[in-house]
């Protein structure tokens, strides 16, 4: 009896042993499959929370200094942290003590940009419903159904008028939050001061641009040509000429909650894979790092959007991989679940992929995030760095006006000679094209189309 116990008990234990070995190999070639959620837990998946009342960094923000000049950003670096930081600070105190919430039309843009401003811009639409839904005080939430800019317009001493305006570009709506003898709006509004730099910005409202979106701004320069530091591509797993597999390793070991637990292989296609009970990462060749978490999650958690970009903000800050600063450039809101977008900026350029590069990896972005229940689900990343030369060693000498003719004239031979009527945006980008070759370019988007100019004469 005590033979055929120890038998049973031995084959109970190899058919565990083998569901769970097949499990694991099935996870591996599919991102899809929910089966196993139920079996693994959060096993292996590293925990990533986001913190209460923190400000959903914009794709870009502009100081206005009062003076029609501006300086626009995409990343938070030091030298920026203070105004974000000062800027959310006051946005609270406005909504804890501001009154009224009303929408209305036709955005005030001269108000606002005539004062020293501080806008928070977002690539996107964030529903107010979303927005709001991690703060746990009593704000006054304003009565506009979803917006893409925040402007706060801080009075000059405390017994002033402190404006905050959340703007739909797209509809034209606003709505004004105001309160009087704030604590933080003096403190700020000394912050807003453009330095002096070969770069400065205009608002093509205040510069007569009718053409142009009414919170646009264009970069301008003196002289005949603007200088610029040129950028390298940087793969942080290569050395001598091959992926090393001992940085790669190190670098892996940061998602896994148990690092004696992980293992990996290379398979027949030369990517390397990266695994544990419930999370699956994977290198490929060409440069593309692949996380997939197959634990299971509280499905009753609704992720609302501020606290699944915390919780990718601190994921990223988990890969040590990762050098070059990011920023948010899109969002979508599909059901239960949040897919976030971030690109890579470099000395307050944007880093684009061309068109070209997002069709040869499946990527419109450089990094992408699936969150839902609190957890991210999926993380995939253009695991490339990417660097500026200590001078700056190359120049721009197309001006703006130039590289909208240039537009402009493509549009219109794109689509049958249409007259274009409004310019969504316009700017300078650093553009990764094909090879790792790294270029600056005139980035217009007319209706939602990017067209790419050229920067020298």
């Amino acid at each position: 009896m005590n033979i055929n116990k120890m038998k049973s008990f031995v084959i109970i234990i190899l058919v565990i042993a083998a569901v769970y070995q097949t499990g694991l190999l099935w996870l591996e070639d599919t991102a899809s499959h929910n089966f196993f959620y139920t079996v693994f837990g959060l096993g292996g998946q590293k925990e990533f929370t986001a913190e209460e009342n923190v400000l959903l960094l914009p794709s870009k923000f502009v100081i206005g200094s009062g003076n029609k000049k501006y300086t626009v950003a995409y990343a938070n670096s030091i030298e920026k942290e203070a105004v974000l930081s000062e800027g959310n600070d006051l946005l609270q105190e406005v909504l804890m003590q501001s009154e009224t919430s009303t929408v209305k039309q036709t955005i005030p843009w001269e108000e606002i940009l005539e004062e020293k401003c501080l806008l928070l811009e977002y690539h996107f639409f964030i529903p107010v419903s979303e927005y709001f839904e991690n703060y746990n005080k009593k704000f006054l939430i304003p009565t506009i159904k979803s917006f893409d800019c925040i402007a706060l317009v801080p009075s000059k001493t405390g017994n002033g008028t402190t404006n905050v305006y959340f703007i739909n570009t797209s509809l034209g709506e606003y709505c004004n939050m105001s309160i009087n003898k704030s604590r933080i709006s003096t403190k700020l509004y000394a912050m807003l001061e453009a330095k002096q730099s070969d770069l400065t910005y205009v608002s093509t409202k205040q510069s007569g641009f009718n053409l142009f979106r009414d919170s646009v701004f264009v970069p301008q320069w003196k002289g005949d040509s603007l200088p610029y530091r040129s950028v390298m591509e940087i793969n942080p797993f290569m050395k001598d000429g091959s992926i090393n597999r001992y940085f790669l390793e190190n670098s892996v070991d940061s998602f896994f909650k148990n690092l004696e637990a992980d293992w990996n292989r290379v398979d027949e296609t030369g990517t390397f894979v990266f695994s544990d009970e419930t999370v699956v990462v994977r290198y490929y060749p060409k440069g593309i790092l692949e996380y997939y978490s197959y634990g299971t999650y509280d499905t009753e958690i609704k992720t609302d959007i501020v606290t699944g970009y915390q919780i990718c903000k601190n994921f990223m800050n988990n890969d040590t991989s990762l050098e070059t600063e990011t920023y948010l450039s899109d969002v979508e809101i599909n059901g239960n679940e949040i897919l976030y977008y971030f690109d890579y900026t470099i000395d307050n350029y944007p880093v684009l992929l061309s068109e070209a590069v997002q069709k040869e990896f499946d990527m419109p972005h450089a990094i992408e995030f699936c969150v839902r229940g609190n957890s991210v689900r999926k993380y995939k990343r253009y695991a490339h760095n990417f660097k500026a030369v200590d001078i700056k060693d190359k120049e721009i000498s197309v001006e703006f006006l130039g590289a909208l003719d240039q537009a402009i004239e493509q549009y219109q031979i794109n689509h049958e000679e249409l007259e274009v009527k409004e310019v969504e945006d316009m700017y300078l980008a650093y553009f990764v094209e094909p090879n790792f070759t790294v270029t600056m370019k005139w980035i217009t988007e007319l209706y939602h189309e990017l067209y790419i100019g050229k920067t020298m004469k």
